[in-house]
C-alpha cells in the first residue's frame, strides 16, 4: 500500500503548490498554537478556504496544534479546533497531552496525530499514545531504518516519518536551548535556532546539521509499512514545496529511489551543504554537519521560476440530446474507490428545422473546463438531429461543475457545541525534596540525608551497584531516548536495578512509564515531560505517576497556580538539560579522525566535555545512554531563596564536586542567596 505524501504549507500559496504537485495531505496552522510561529500561517477565512479547497481535490488537511499550552490557553485552543472541525479539517497534530485528551473527550472520532514534540520514540510510546486517543505517531527524525521497520510492525497506531527537510540536532520535545538562553521557546513555536550559530571549535558549526533527504531509500520505507511520508518546510517558498513534492510523488508512484539528478534538483531548491541520511543509515558522524552557504543561496537564487502544472480532477462526461426528451448531462468522478455522480436535466430537445447542432460542437463546448478544477475524460455524447443553443450547453456544463464541486467537498461531520473549558482546581502540596545526580561520586552523605529521593542515570546506577544496593532512597533515571532495538537492553538493566532494591524511577517519556509499570517501579515525572498545564498533569496522574516536575518554562507564578492531583515540583537548583542529541558532539569535537559510535571509546573515558559559544559562554556536555549527548546550561537555575509554595524542590547535579553539592544543600536548607552565577525560573 502506498504511503501518504504529506506536504508542508506555511502559506495559502504554498498550500496550492502542494496540491498542484500531487500531495495526498497537507499540514498547516492558524495564527496561534503552532510550532512555526514565524511562518505566514493562515487567517480564519484562509483556513476555511484552504480546507474547502483540499476537500475538493481529495487532499487531507492536518492542522498543527503542536505547541505546549498554558492552562489559560486551553479553552482558546479547544475553540479553534471546534471551529476547524466545522470547516471540515481531517486531523490535528498535537503536542500537549492535556489538550489531546480533552479533544478526544469532546469530539468522539476526532483524528489525533502525536507530534514529534511528544517524544514518541518506539512501540511502547505508540501504545501509550493510543490509549490517550492518538491514531498516528510522528516518529523521531533520528530513527534508523531497522527501528522504523520494528515500529511499523509493532505499533498499534500509524507511523509517520519525516523523509525530507531540516534537521534539529536535538530530539524534538527535548530542547530548551532557545528558551533558556534567548527567551524564545521552541516548545511554543518561537525557536531562535541557536544550533545554527557558530561555536569555538575546530568546526565552527558543530550543532548545525545538513538537511535530511531519504529519497534514496523510498522503496525500503514503503516496504516497511510507513503510513505517511512527511516533508518539512512550512517556512519554505511555494516553489520549494512544489519542486520537492513533485519528486517524491514520482518516487512513491513508481516505487523507486531517486536518481542523482533528482536529488541534485532538490538540493538546488534548498539545502545546507548538501543532504544527509546519517541517522537512517546509522552513519552518525561529523559528515552530517552543514550550514546554508553563500554557494547554496546563489544556486537557489539562480533557478528560473518554473510554471506549476495544474492538478486536474478527472471528470467523465455523458450527455444525451434526443428529440422529445430533456437534455441530459451526467458527470462521474471516481475517488478512493467511491463513485461520485450528478446529472443535470435541461430543456426538452426539439428536432432541428434546418441545420442541427453537431455532436462535435456539443462535445467541444462540454469539454471547455479550462477554468475549473476538472478535465474531461471519456466524453460520451449521443444525440438526434436537434437544435441545442450553445448557451444552454454551457449553462448545463457550469451547473454540473458547480454541483460536482459541492459533492466532492462533501458533507462536513457535525459535532455538538461543547461547554466552555474550565481548568481544574486544587493541588496536592508536597514538601519533599528530590535530586538527579549525573555521577554517583557526587552523592554525599549529606545528600543522602537531605533528599527524600535521589535518581542516578540507569547505567550509572548499574555501574555502582555495590554502593547503591539496599538504599531505597536511590532510584534510576531511565534514558531520555531509546529506540525499539535498544529496549531489551534497557529492560535488562532496569531489571537488575530492581533486583538490587531500586523502587523509584525518574521518567521523561511515555515509553518509560510503561516499562516502569512492568517492573513495579514508582514513577516520578521529569521536567522533560513538558508538563505545562493542569490537564497534562491530569494525564500523568491517570497514568499512575507519583509526582511530576513542572516545565521550567512556565515560570514561578504559573507553577504555583497549576492545579494538580499529584505532587508537583520545580527545579530549585541545577543546570537545565538544553539539548538531548543522538549525535555525539564530544567525539566529533575531540577526535581528529572520522569515527563511528561503534569504534569510538573517547566519551566513555571522557564523559564530561563542553562547548563554548561565540560570546565565550561555556556549556557542559555529558555522555548519555548509547553514545548520545546532553548539553547543559552554562549556569545553574537557582531558586533556593525564592521557594514556591506547595511545590516540592528538585535539584540537578551534573559536574559539581562533593563540597559544592554540600554547599548547595546548605543553601537550599537555609534559603540562602546564590553564591554563584545563576538564572531564575
Amino acid at each position: 500500500m502506498k504511503p501518504e505524501l504529506l506536504a508542508p504549507a506555511g502559506s495559502p500559496a504554498a498550500l496550492r503548490a502542494a496540491i498542484m504537485a500531487g500531495a495526498d495531505a497537507v499540514y498547516f496552522g492558524a495564527q496561534s498554537f503552532n510550532a512555526r510561529k514565524n511562518a505566514d500561517n493562515f487567517s480564519d477565512e484562509e483556513l476555511k478556504t484552504a480546507i474547502e479547497t483540499c476537500r475538493l481535490y481529495g487532499v487531507k488537511t492536518n492542522i498543527v496544534l503542536n505547541t505546549q499550552l498554558y492552562s489559560a490557553e486551553l479553552d482558546e485552543a479547544i475553540r479553534l479546533a471546534e471551529r476547524l472541525l466545522s470547516y471540515g479539517a481531517d486531523a490535528f497534530i498535537v503536542a500537549d497531552l492535556g489538550l489531546a485528551r480533552e479533544l478526544a473527550r469532546r469530539f468522539p472520532g476526532i483524528s489525533l496525530h502525536a507530534s514529534t514534540q511528544c517524544s514518541g520514540q518506539n512501540a511502547l510510546s505508540a501504545e501509550a499514545l493510543a490509549e490517550i486517543g492518538f491514531e498516528r505517531m510522528v516518529a523521531p527524525r533520528e530513527l534508523p531504518l531497522r527501528d522504523i521497520r520494528m515500529l511499523c510492525e509493532r505499533s498499534p497506531i500509524e507511523t509517520e516519518i519525516f523523509i525530507h527537510g531540516a534537521l534539529c540536532v536535538s530530539h524534538s520535545g527535548q530542547c530548551l536551548m532557545s528558551s533558556i538562553i534567548g527567551g524564545r521557546s521552541g516548545n511554543r513555536g518561537e525557536c531562535a535556532q541557536p544550533c545554527r550559530l557558530p561555536y569555538k571549535t575546530k568546526n565552527p558549526y558543530p550543532l548545525s546539521l545538513k538537511d535530511l533527504c531519504l529519497a534514496a531509500h523510498v522503496p525500503d520505507l514503503i516496504d516497511a509499512g510507513v503510513a505517511s511520508f512527511k516533508i518539512e518546510g512550512r517556512m519554505k517558498t511555494p516553489e520549494y514545496v512544489y519542486g520537492v513534492i513533485s519528486v517524491y510523488r514520482k518516487l512513491i508512484d513508481e516505487h523507486r529511489a531517486a536518481t542523482p539528478q533528482e536529488i541534485a534538483h532538490m538540493a538546488s531548491l534548498f539545502c545546507r551543504s548538501g543532504f544527509t541520511d546519517g541517522y537512517h543509515t546509522e552513519e552518525i558522524n561529523k559528515t552530517m554537519l552543514g550550514v546554508r552557504t553563500e554557494g547554496d543561496k546563489q544556486v537557489t537564487a539562480s533557478l528560473s521560476s518554473d510554471k506549476m502544472a495544474e492538478r486536474k480532477i478527472d471528470l467523465r462526461l455523458e450527455a444525451s440530446f434526443f428529440v422529445g426528451e430533456p437534455a441530459r448531462l451526467r458527470g462521474v468522478v471516481v475517488r478512493d474507490g467511491r463513485t461520485i455522480t450528478h446529472e443535470i436535466k435541461g430543456e426538452i430537445c426539439e428536432r432541428a428545422e434546418k441545420t442541427p447542432t453537431s455532436m462535435e460542437r456539443i462535445a467541444q463546448n462540454l469539454a471547455k473546463l479550462g477554468g475549473t478544477p476538472f478535465r474531461a475524460i471519456d466524453l460520451d455524447v449521443a444525440c438526434d438531429e436537434v437544435n441545442v443553443p450553445i448557451s444552454a450547453i454551457n449553462a448545463m456544463r457550469r451547473e454540473l461543475v458547480d454541483t460536482m464541486c459541492k459533492r466532492l467537498v462533501g458533507k462536513i461531520k457535525e459535532y455538538p457545541k461543547t461547554e466552555r473549558f474550565t481548568p481544574s482546581r486544587g493541588s496536592v502540596f508536597s514538601q519533599e525534596k528530590s535530586a538527579y545526580f549525573r555521577f554517583f561520586e557526587a552523592v554525599t552523605p549529606r545528600a543522602l540525608t537531605y533528599f527524600d529521593r535521589i535518581f542516578l542515570p540507569l547505567t550509572e546506577y548499574i555501574a555502582h551497584l555495590d554502593g547503591v544496593q539496599g538504599n531505597d532512597k536511590i532510584g534510576i533515571a531511565l534514558p531520555p531516548v531509546a529506540f525499539d532495538h535498544e529496549l531489551d537492553l534497557v529492560r535488562e538493566l532496569a531489571k537488575r536495578a530492581v533486583d538490587a532494591g531500586c523502587r523509584e524511577a525518574l521518567v521523561s517519556g511515555l515509553w518509560q512509564a510503561r516499562l516502569a509499570d512492568a517492573l513495579g517501579l514508582n514513577k516520578h515525572g521529569d521536567l522533560r515531560l513538558n508538563a505545562y498545564n493542569s490537564e497534562s498533569l491530569a494525564v500523568y496522574a491517570s497514568l499512575g505517576f507519583s509526582s511530576v516536575i513542572l516545565s521550567p518554562e512556565i515560570g514561578p507564578s504559573a507553577s504555583v497556580g497549576v492545579a494538580s492531583g499529584i505532587p508537583k515540583g520545580y527545579v530549585a537548583y541545577g543546570r537545565l538539560p538544553l539539548m538531548t542529541m543522538e549525535k555525539c558532539v564530544i567525539r566529533d569535537m575531540m577526535m581528529p579522525k572520522l569515527m563511528s559510535a561503534q569504534s569510538c571509546r573517547y566519551c566513555e573515558t571522557h564523559p564530561v566535555s563542553s562547548i563554548t559559544d561565540r560570546k565565550g559562554t561555556v556549556f557542559p556536555i555529558t555522555r548519555e545512554f548509547q553514545h548520545r549527548n546532553v548539553i547543559w546550561n552554562s549556569v545553574p537555575t537557582y531558586m533556593a531563596d525564592k521557594p514556591l509554595s506547595g511545590l516540592f524542590t528538585h535539584a540537578i547535579f551534573t559536574d559539581e564536586k562533593a563540597h559544592e553539592v554540600d554547599a548547595v544543600i546548605e543553601a537550599l536548607e537555609k534559603k540562602l542567596p546564590a553564591a554563584m552565577k545563576f538564572r531564575r525560573l
